[in-house]
């Protein structure tokens, strides 16, 4: 009953972490983490040192603290538009340009006062998540509309036909959003009303626990969630005294949200003891430093918190568990204050213990709350490393469904240098753009068969293309991106997934040989560098398939690139050997372990003289040490030829196609080398 709850549990996760939509808010906050480090250190500036009240020359400091906390509805909109533009398919900069001037038209965040603009920060806070949804769905799904293109395919560049196209969309988008948010400020205004008539005769507790938990959720759902809870509610729910001496503000900072919103000290803690959370350790390391002054929002963002389930509930609890201890041990004496005023927020934790209760007490509250909170995050941290998707997991699903954008940004450069070429190939181009623009690469594993056991011994990475109908197709647009030179977009997401594909055999213990090829052409520049930063960590787990034209092209290089890569343990195979110019003499200068023998060698109608070939060039193959595998096995006289000619494993549909990671994880913990091992251990 548990691990069905669990396993449910884990599904609808990752269905939140994958969304589109969390994920372009998670992209459009990491983006923005610049700004919230350079604000926060203003407003430290500002507030610690008392600047603006030091007279005018410093004047600018305390404007520019005010500007930037004022544009931040239009930043965290601007940022969030583009990402949910890239990750839905329509233009980058022609979407978030609409959703602002939706925005700024709509929730009244931008002002006309005679001939002067003012900005309103507090209007449209809540509408700076909303509109871009609105917006962006509503434009992607009408630029898919034939009905609403003026341009067609045309000798004109597909970067000005595209814009062109967007006019009609633009105009309706605006029209309906114009008709329709009236509408929702109606909601809004009663929503605020309803919190604004929050009862503010409760009692301490309640003021606590609405304040913590309405905060903390909105901080969930990526909202500046103290600001806007001071916006929403009355005065008296937002600073009140919790005892006769303590006064809220003071309450909160020196011993509920210890390091920042989220209790941020002891979620760094537990990602410091986390076991293999390599990712979570990086987060926490970085966060430090401004955790120290109460910043929070490194950790909430690119940990992240927002909209990550399996952190949602301590991120709760923390701060309620806090709350109820520091109270109890205020109210009973166990520890006094003795500070009344207001200490700054962004005072160091302990030293603002100290300040207020004047003691080692207030100090070893803090600490204690500090490793509760530690205990409290870890084993949810733990659930989160082990099931959510991973920082890298989540960029490399990214881009799985932005290289039809980045293509088509490269084909606008190949059309402006040479407009003649491009109209030759400007369709082929066109239906590729659109076919990944439509689809998903992703990556399918076909098994590598001991034919003598039938044990799965490995995989080859092959690239696929999932279609908007769920059809699956081969990577037919592989040769009109190679004549534009974009074949490298392509090549970087085959090696990202395969490392995330990697990570995931490795977290159930798997460890199978998985080889995959790129593009000679970037292998020999600078892809055999990403090869070794991604794969050395999987010593002896991947194999690089070098095609014929990477040693034909520049022999030398190749045998450099060859023993670099050997030297970080990863394996080189020879690829589609027997066809094209095959050469033998190659095979005794280049360091490689593997040869792949291809399906053409394999004698049709088992010709005498075919079968003559197929065993003695294996048999001279397998006395020179390389290891032999077979392609395109189909029927069974082909396996029994193979056998025969001692081949060490053999790839083809007579054993299995190609399937997604998930059923080859699944093939290989049935019948994979790993789980033979495991077992001959296990009766040893």
């Amino acid at each position: 009953m548990t691990k069905a709850l669990l396993s449910k549990f884990n599904q609808y996760a990752f269905k939140i972490s994958s969304n589109t939509v969390i994920l372009s808010l998670r992209e459009g906050y990491i983006a923005l983490i610049p700004f919230f480090i350079v604000a926060s250190v203003i407003t430290l500036i500002n507030q610690w040192l008392n600047i603006s009240m030091k007279g005018v020359e410093h004047q600018f400091l305390e404007d520019f603290n005010t500007l930037v906390w004022g544009i931040f509805p239009v930043l965290t909109l601007m940022s969030f538009s583009y990402y949910l533009s890239k990750n839905l398919k329509v233009h980058t900069i022609a979407s978030p340009i609409l959703v602002f001037t939706c925005f700024t038209a709509t929730t009244g965040y931008i002002t006309i006062s005679g001939n002067e603009l003012a900005i309103n920060h507090r209007m449209g806070a809540l509408y700076s998540l909303l509109m871009p949804v609105v917006c962006c769905y509503f434009l992607s799904y009408l630029e898919r509309l034939k009905v609403f293109r003026l341009v067609g395919v045309s000798s004109i560049s597909l970067f000005l036909r595209k814009h062109l196209n967007l006019i009609l969309p633009y105009l309706i988008v605006t029209s309906i959003v114009l008709l329709l948010f009236p509408y929702i400020d109606l909601v809004a205004e009663a929503s605020v009303e309803a919190l604004r008539s929050l009862n503010p005769h409760w009692n301490v507790f309640e003021k606590l626990s609405m304040q913590l938990l309405i905060a903390h959720l909105l901080w969930f759902i990526g909202v500046h969630g103290d600001n806007t809870y001071h916006i929403l509610v009355s005065s008296e729910l937002t600073s009140y005294y919790v005892l006769p001496d303590l006064i809220s503000y003071n309450f909160f900072t020196g011993f509920v949200i210890l390091g920042g919103t989220g209790c941020i000290w002891g979620l760094i803690v537990a990602a410091l003891f986390l076991k293999n959370g390599q990712h979570e350790k990086r987060i926490a390391i970085i966060s430090s430093p401004l955790a120290l002054f109460n910043i929070s929002e490194v950790m909430i963002y690119a940990l992240p918190i927002v909209f990550n389930p399996y952190i949602l509930l301590p991120f709760l609890l923390c701060p309620l568990i806090n709350a109820s201890i520091a109270y109890f041990a205020f109210y009973s004496g166990f520890v006094s204050i003795q500070y009344v005023e207001e200490i700054p927020w962004f005072t160091p934790i302990f030293i603002n213990g100290w300040l207020l209760t004047e003691s080692v007490k207030g100090v070893l509250l803090q600490l204690f709350l500090v490793l509760l909170n530690a205990l409290i995050y870890f084993p949810f941290l733990k659930a989160n490393r082990d099931n959510n998707l991973s920082g890298k997991a989540l960029d490399v699903l990214m881009k799985r469904y932005t290289a039809g954008r980045m293509i088509e940004e490269g084909a606008e450069s190949s059309y402006s240098a040479s407009q003649r070429k491009e109209q030759i190939n400007a369709h082929s181009l066109k239906e590729v753009t659109e076919a990944l623009n439509q689809g998903a690469l992703t990556l399918f594993y076909q098994p590598k068969i001991n034919p003598y056991n039938k044990e799965v011994v490995g995989f080859e990475a092959l690239l696929r293309l999932t279609n908007k109908d769920g059809s699956i197709d081969g990577p037919w647009f592989l040769e009109t991106l190679e004549q534009h030179n974009l074949l490298h977009i392509i090549d970087n997401y085959v090696i990202d997934q395969l490392e995330i594909d990697l990570e995931q055999f490795a977290k159930l213990g798997l460890h199978p040989q998985i080889s995959f090829n790129i593009s000679p052409k970037n292998l020999l520049t600078s892809g055999y560098r990403r090869i070794i930063k991604a794969f050395a960590k999987f010593p002896g787990q991947v194999e690089v398939e070098l095609l014929e034209s990477s040693y034909i092209e520049d022999f030398n290089k190749t045998v450099s690139v060859v023993d670099s890569l050997k030297k970080n343990k990863i394996d080189c195979a020879m690829d589609d050997f027997g066809t094209g110019y095959s050469c033998l003499s190659v095979l005794s200068k280049l360091n490689i372990s593997t040869i792949k023998l291809d399906r053409s060698l394999l004698p049709e109608q088992l010709n005498s003289k075919s079968i003559s070939l197929y065993t003695n060039l294996s048999e001279m193959i397998s006395k020179l040490g390389f290891k032999l595998v077979a392609e395109g096995v189909e029927t069974a006289d082909e396996e029994k030829l193979v056998k025969q000619s001692h081949i060490d494993c053999v790839q083809g549909f007579l054993y299995f196609k190609a399937m997604p990671v998930e059923e080859a994880i699944y093939i290989y913990m049935t019948k994979g080398k790993d789980k033979t091992l495991k077992e001959e251990s296990a009766q040893t």
